[in-house]
């Protein structure tokens, strides 16, 4: 006899229980299901849950940062972590846990949220489709971008903790592949399902992977930083190189490709073009270092690089900087031999922020000079987009009057999240709850 069957025949007498009764199963079926989602690794471990979706992810505001910004989308009273795709992505962490939290860019409404009770991440890193939390329990979860779900959890390898620096390691996302990357152990993990695909272990020669730079990928190969490298020759006791190597490991195997030596005074190297990095002085003179890493073995021409500017970004041909001697004057040097191809000063009575190099072009923000005291003085500012390739200005937007009050340490108005067709300009990024606009390309 079919269930069915006995559904109605036992209920054939007593209709009046069959609401009451069909509720309650509803209630256990639902109860049920959210035991099952909401995972516990015990009874007093940590618990993740996700709420939403909620409605249909949004769509990019468009492909590369905007030509020519010109339309405000948003107004918002804090800063994003990372804005991708149409989501804007925002963390809280307190002594009960952490929470991930997605708002649409256009209607600044909740899309979902994801949170891991009684445990804070020791790093959060967002990639194009992916959002990676590394656990200071152990662990890696990976949390879907368009519903806020878990796609997937991996182990990771075991973490230090020198007594100085705290737990050593280096997370990042690029090309289908997740990097986990602690002192011993370097892991590949699938980005798709978490599963391994090759792990190395520091090259011959050195003691550990340094996570002082993040790794990044060049063509076929991924760029990783070693540190404690006295038995190799090229890498004595040198200060200048504090005994580190650039590796480049093949994507496929983690096989070593190259290597050369790493000359501590210069900020993070950057990729040029699949097999070209360059890097500039952080602090002090010395010139900037263009490697090719075509051949057999890398090669290393140091170029002319003026001290007291940092590089902000480049383009295949040029590496932008910017001079604090020269209230925040931006300048750019051809990669080729090192001359500058031209600089943009600021107008008389005007400073500019911090710059930011995305799609060959800069955005910065032209604003009042920086005065002693707090909160930072109001006053008129323009959003610049210049050629990073010549210097040429080539759009620019005046901005409303922002509130810096709220961001305690705000002293600058800085361009950031410069992609998918979105700028956001808000107050020093190190200051979280400070106006911040959206911006978009103009409408023709």
């Amino acid at each position: 006899m079919s269930i069915r069957r006995l559904w109605d025949r036992w209920f054939a007498s007593r209709p009046r229980l069959r609401v009451p009764l069909a509720v309650v199963l509803v209630l256990a079926l639902g109860a049920g299901g959210w035991q099952a989602y909401a995972r516990f690794t015990d009874d007093d471990g940590p618990r993740e849950w996700t709420k939403g979706p909620y409605g249909k992810a949004p769509v990019a505001l468009g492909k590369t940062a905007p030509a020519r910004p010109g339309e405000m989308v948003r107004r918002l009273n804090r800063t994003p972590l990372a804005v991708v795709g149409g989501l804007a992505l925002y963390k809280d962490t307190t002594r009960d846990g952490t929470r991930l939290t997605a708002r649409n860019v256009r209607t600044d409404r909740i899309h979902w949220q994801y949170g891991r009770d009684k445990e804070l991440p020791y790093d959060l890193v967002i990639g194009d489709e992916l959002a990676l939390l590394w656990w200071n329990g152990g662990g890696l979860t990976a949390v879907d971008l368009r519903t806020g779900e878990p796609r997937w959890h991996a182990e990771t390898p075991r973490t230090l903790d020198d007594g100085y620096h705290g737990l050593v390691t280096n997370l990042r996302v690029m090309d289908g592949t997740v990097l986990v990357a602690s002192e011993e152990e370097l892991w590949a993990l699938s980005a798709a399902d978490g599963k391994r695909r090759w792990r190395a272990a520091p090259p011959k020669g050195c003691e550990r992977w340094s996570p002082t730079d993040a790794p990044f990928a060049l063509g076929e190969v991924y760029v990783v930083e070693a540190g404690g490298c006295p038995d190799d020759p090229a890498l004595d006791d040198d200060p200048q190189t504090a005994r580190m190597a650039q590796i480049g490991l093949d994507a496929d195997t983690g096989a070593v490709r190259w290597r050369f030596a790493h000359d501590a005074r210069l900020a993070p190297y950057r990729p040029v073009d699949d097999a070209t990095l360059v890097a500039a002085p952080a602090d002090s003179d010395g010139g900037m270092s263009v490697t090719d890493v075509s051949g057999r073995r890398p090669s290393t021409r140091t170029l002319p690089f003026p001290d007291g500017e940092r590089a902000r970004g480049n383009t295949a041909r040029t590496l932008v900087s910017q001079a604090y001697d020269d209230p925040g004057a931006l300048r750019g040097y051809a990669l080729d031999d090192g001359r500058r191809r031209w600089t943009h000063r600021p107008p008389k009575g005007t400073r500019l922020g911090e710059a930011v190099v995305a799609d060959g072009r800069v955005y910065v923000v032209e604003q009042p000079p920086q005065e002693k005291g707090w909160p930072p003085p109001p006053g008129p500012s323009r959003l610049l987009v210049l050629d990073a390739e010549r210097g040429e200005l080539l759009h620019f937007l005046d901005l409303p009057e922002l509130d810096g009050r709220r961001g305690g340490g705000a002293q600058e108005l800085v361009p950031s999240h410069a992609r998918n067709g979105v700028v956001t300009v808000s107050w020093d990024r190190s200051s979280r709850y400070v106006d911040v606009l959206v911006l978009t390309d103009a409408r023709p």
